[in-house]
């Protein structure tokens, strides 16, 4: 059986149709999955620039001196406050993280000889080798109770100590995506911090740093630097993929 130019022709025509519908469907597929990566993007960022407009309000208006109207719950939740300490966050189920450092080391080896005292007792003489290592340290977490974040300290009370941190005479916050803080305390005291969780790591954390600039009063730099934030993220808004042609 032999086929003519033209049937060659028609049936590579029919192939082709084929290749282009099947490229067409493929292509048409892969702009919808586009498309829905996008929206999900997008959720995500107007989600985050809710929150950091909400943010400036409070830091705005508490510059113009209107945080009361933003922190109008007084309750104490236990805690003693002064006249003018005012709660900026109340944490359940806080807990309290510590420096804690692991058992000491020996590392390497006997070069002298030993002997029996009594029974299998032995006693070594001569030199020895190797060197102590001391353990590493790590937060840990030891407590757990609740906290309380004021406009002038950062109060906790658990079920074996309590503890609090005044914003004047700390020299440093550490902020982790785990969700704590570690605290660094001017003088000799040690680093220790609250744990608090993921969920709520972001509202925590903006707290913090809010009772910490309203203590020390260094609000306006505050605001500047939520602004450049706000700008950055302005400028990583999620682009929607190409239109299909």
């Amino acid at each position: 059986m032999s086929f003519s130019y033209w049937d060659r022709a028609t049936n590579y025509g029919r192939v082709m149709g084929l290749f282009d519908s099947f490229t067409q469907r493929r292509a048409e597929k892969k702009y919808q999955r586009a498309l829905a990566d996008h929206s999900s993007e997008m959720a995500l960022w107007h989600e985050e620039e809710v929150q950091l407009n909400e943010m400036l309000t409070i830091v705005r208006d508490s510059i113009a001196g209107d945080a009361s109207k933003h922190f109008v719950d007084m309750n104490d939740y236990g805690f003693m406050m002064t006249k003018d300490e005012f709660p900026v966050a109340h944490i359940e189920g806080a807990v309290y993280l510590e420096i804690v450092r692991a058992p000491t080391r020996y590392s390497g080896g006997y070069g002298g000889v030993s002997f029996p005292i009594f029974g299998r007792v032995r006693i070594n003489t001569g030199r020895t080798g190797g060197k102590v290592i001391p353990g590493e340290e790590s937060i840990s977490p030891t407590d757990q109770g609740n906290a309380l974040v004021t406009n002038e300290r950062i109060m906790f009370t658990g079920a074996k100590r309590s503890h609090e941190w005044k914003f004047a005479k700390l020299i440093g916050m550490s902020h982790t995506a785990q969700g704590y803080t570690v605290f660094a305390p001017s003088g000799r005291g040690k680093p220790a911090g609250l744990g608090y969780g993921v969920s709520v790591s972001s509202e925590v954390q903006f707290r913090l740093e809010f009772a910490a600039a309203f203590a020390l009063g260094t609000l306006d730099r505050f605001e500047q630097e939520l602004a450049i934030e706000q700008q950055h993220h302005r400028d990583e808004r999620p682009i929607p993929p190409p239109p299909l042609t």
